[in-house]
Order: structure tokens, then sequence, then C-alpha cells
């Protein structure tokens, strides 16, 4: 950043027209820096006054670990924030930040992504799992550049990842994703192979994932036997056993999908919810985001599937109140179960590949305590479930 890169950026986007940026300061806000990216807190100083122009902004950059960003780029996490900045953010049915500025090195074009990621599911299984479990090291970086500049949210609060969130904040979350959902149910732009979303709810490569689990799985057990128990092992090895059916599942574009949606994603403030940081922006079935959310985020203990079963019994209360009188019941509590199993399984690949700074203890361990409570019984159905 330079006092020339952030003036060039304001006068392209509109913002002002001939002040300049004489001066900045920048501190990482809150929680710092992640396994996905830089985010700063910048404030500015202007050498003229023009109505709307910003004295605080958010500016994101890539990750700085060259195989974090490898990582998230093979998984499209930039390009899926940019995308729903430029395309979405603007009818957005919930507050998000307004969009600044962004800038970003050209993508291949979606055909292209679409036949390398059909070659790569072609890869024999041995060959997939051998890539997997060396996947932090031949999985490199592009030199591609990306910065997005956003409105900063002021007086905002949120929960962290390592502390919990009252019920209020949980029940106002889960209130805007089923508007969010309902707003984006079955519209006509998902299945727009031109206009739409080009984003999965959880990959285009299943077998190259699951070649990760696979060339991971030993090795992150025997190093947190107290995590990955045997009853999370069977429910990340059903997943496993049936990856490409349960990602296609998942992947069905019923909606619009916010994607990671841990309450250190929600901004708190006196007019209402703000939703940021959408580099898991897809489509896909509503549970991803609302198993997402309640995994991570409800204390463990005797009463935690209680818990959960209120919580997500209220989500699909709202979710009908907002207009969804096709998606049952039944079907909700059958594929937020196979949302859980795909968050477990998750956390095996975030054991094995991803490195982040969450204080004294880390996201896999946080994440797994709060997922044991919730483990299914018995294995979900991969399809459409009848009601009597």
């Amino acid at each position: 950043m330079t006092v020339e890169w952030l003036t060039d950026s304001f006068r392209e986007s509109g913002i002002v027209g001939n002040s300049n940026v004489i001066s900045f300061s920048s501190k990482e806000p809150e929680s710092g820096e992640g396994f996905s990216g830089l985010t700063l807190r910048v404030d500015l100083e202007w050498d003229n006054f023009e109505e709307g122009m910003p004295e605080t902004v958010l500016v994101k950059f890539p990750s700085t670990d060259s195989k974090n960003r490898a990582l998230l780029e093979r998984d499209g996490a930039y390009d899926r924030e940019f995308d729903f900045y430029e395309r979405f953010s603007d009818r957005f049915p919930v507050r998000v930040p307004k969009l600044l500025y962004s800038i970003r090195d050209p993508i291949s074009d979606i055909e292209s992504r679409k036949k390398l990621n059909k070659r790569i599911e072609l890869l024999p299984n041995g060959a997939a799992k051998f890539l997997g479990g060396n996947a932090r090291k031949f999985i490199r970086p592009s030199s591609r550049r990306y910065a997005l500049i956003t409105e900063f949210i002021e007086n905002a609060r949120t929960t962290t990842t390592e502390n919990l969130a009252s019920e209020k904040d949980l029940l106002e979350i889960l209130e805007s994703l089923a508007v969010v959902h309902a707003h984006w149910w079955r519209h006509p732009l998902l299945d727009d192979d031109k206009e739409g979303i080009a984003w999965p709810a959880v990959t285009h490569t299943p077998k190259l994932m699951n070649g990760l689990y696979r060339g991971s799985r030993a090795s992150v057990i025997e190093r947190n036997p107290d995590l990955f128990t045997p009853d999370m092992v069977r429910l990340t090895d059903w997943f496993s056993d049936n990856v490409v059916d349960a990602i296609g599942f998942l992947n069905e574009k019923l909606t619009l999908l916010r994607g990671d949606t841990r309450t250190d994603n929600m901004l708190f403030t006196n007019d209402g919810l703000v939703m940021v940081d959408f580099g898991s922006f897809s489509s896909g079935r509503p549970s991803c985001d609302v198993a997402n959310l309640l995994s991570s985020c409800i204390e463990p203990g005797s009463n935690s599937f209680t818990v959960y079963q209120q919580l997500s019994d209220f989500y699909y209360e709202s979710l009908v109140a907002n207009g969804v009188t096709e998606y049952s019941k039944v079907q909700h509590e059958n594929d937020m179960q196979v949302c859980l199993a795909l968050q477990a399984y998750l956390l095996v690949l975030a054991a094995a590949h991803y490195e982040a700074d969450y204080g004294e203890s880390s996201l896999v361990k946080i994440w797994a305590e709060r997922l044991m409570g919730l483990i299914p019984l018995t294995s979900p159905l991969l399809e459409e479930v009848a009601t009597v």
C-alpha cells in the first residue's frame, strides 16, 4: 500500500474526485491474520474533504503463508470473495460491507477450469492419495495479485472462534441465514452457466479432496487421538467412502450459500447483523451453512445435542416463515447430518494441511471438541427423504 495506490483506487471507484490520500496508518483488526489472508484496518488522512470519502477502510490481501495460499487458490477462495462482492453484494438481502475497490489478475475461464477439474478427477485412486498426502509439497501458489477494499464497520462486536456466542446472537445469525436462503431459493441464476455461481458448496474435485483425506488420515489420528475418536473417525470414514455421492448431494443448487458461517465472520451493530468474509461463497444445500455454524459454536457437554436440535429447528421454522415450503423438516434434519459428517471430515484436512494462529489452542481442537457431542448415531441418506 502507498498513498498513491490508495488515491488511485478510490478515484477509479468514483468515491472521490480530486482529493488525495496524504498519509495512512494500518493495523490488524481484532483477530489479525488467519490461514486465509491478511486483513488490515487502514485509517486515512486526506488533503481535501469530499462528501462520502471514507476515513477508515478494510483492505484484504492473500495469505502470506505460501502453502496456505496455494491450497486456498486451488479451492478458489479469493476469487469466490471477489465474485461475491463484485456481482452479488449489492443485491444481498442481509447487510454486508460496501465494496469500495477490487482488483485481481485475470483468472482462467470457467470452461478451462472445468476441463482441468475433469482431468484431475480421472487420476487413479493411488495417485490421488499420493498427491493428497503431499499436497503442501506439490501445490504451489500462483503469481496472481489480489487486493480488496471494503467499508469498515464501526462500533461492531463479534465472537471469536475461541469463545461462544450468546443464544440471542445465534438466533439472529440463523434468522439471517434463513432470509438469505429463502431469497435465493431455486433462483434461476443458480443454474445459469455463464452468469450464475461457479463455485460449489464443497468442491468440483471430490477424488482429489479424498486423496488429501486418505493421505493424511492415519497421521492425523495418531497425533490427535483425543479429538479423532472412534466415533468421529467412523463418521469421517463414512463420508470418505461415499465422497463422490456425498459431495454431489451437498452441491445440489438449492440456494446461494454465504459459506464459512463461523461467528467470527458475523458483526453485530446497533443496526443489526453484518456478514463479512465470503471466501467460501457458493451454492448448494442450505444445511451446509447451518451445520457449519452450529457444529462450531455450541458448548460441549451433556446438553449440547439438545441445544443443537433447538437451534436447528429454529432455523427451519424461519426458513418456512420466509416462504420455503417444499423443503421438508425430515429432509432438513437428514441434510444437517450429512453436513456434520462433512465438518468432521474437513477437520482431518485442516489438521493435516492448514496453519493458523488461534492463540493457546488450535481451530481443529476447538471445533472437534464442540462437534463430538453432535455426531449422528446412524448414517444419513444421500437422497431425497420420503415423508410420511
